[in-house]
């Protein structure tokens, strides 16, 4: 009888050695989304005097782009709120900027690609938080939250799964990765400085050479 014991526990850890483990789910100790620190590009990176000519005007009142630059991100879920996904990006500094922050997490569901983002403004005055599809074609974008936690430095989003295709338990979000941006409270000046972007961190792709993080196994 010991012996027909150990061998079924034998044979199960051989199993498991054999098995490849999938993460099934993300969190701040164990994100889908890591990403390089001190990475920001865009114009204010390659031109630094234009960050200098912004902060002597008062136009833009930042000593770093820590608020911008991006540690990790993850998705989950929460049991009692199974209707609803939730995803997070963590900053290397997060704090209030007196222009436009732009935060956001996308993936791939069902060959759809999907975002949420916010956008905060004069330092916090005034945020906003949106989900759906978003490809350049085919937007579609409905209303979702967003918490700023300044002392963690992470922006959370929460957000129906209704409106990201519905899927359903065991489903995979792939081709995931974070984004974030600083441009002009008034968009449109911010496009004389290139890109339509002041400073932007990607995680963990870059725009020449992309890649992505670990797909996402949807629980409930």
């Amino acid at each position: 009888m010991r012996k027909k014991i150990i061998d079924i526990i034998v044979c199960t850890l051989l199993i498991v050695a054999i098995v490849p483990f999938t993460a099934m789910a993300g969190d701040e100790n164990d994100p889908e989304i890591v990403d390089e620190q001190n990475d920001c590009f865009g114009a204010l990176v390659q031109h630094p005097f234009r960050l200098t000519f912004l902060q002597a005007l008062g136009i833009l009142k930042i000593d770093s782009f820590d608020g911008i630059d991006i540690v990790s991100a993850w998705f989950y879920e929460n049991s009692d709120e199974p209707d609803y996904l939730f995803a997070a990006v963590k900053l290397n500094d997060l704090e209030p900027i007196n222009q436009r922050a732009i935060y956001s997490v996308h993936w791939s569901y069902n060959g759809v690609q999907y975002s949420v983002g916010s956008h905060i403004i004069n330092n916090g005055q005034f945020i906003g938080c949106q989900v759906g599809r978003s490809t350049w074609i085919d937007r579609d974008y409905n209303q979702a939250e967003a918490t700023y936690d300044f002392d963690t430095n992470i922006v959370t989003f929460k957000f129906s799964k209704e409106f990201i295709g519905n899927p359903n338990p065991g489903d995979v979000l792939t081709d995931t990765f974070a984004w974030t941006a600083l441009r002009l409270n008034f968009e449109q000046l911010t496009l004389l400085f290139s890109s339509g972007e002041l400073i932007k961190d990607a995680a963990p792709f870059l725009e020449d050479n992309k890649d992505f993080g670990r797909d996402y196994v949807i629980q409930h």
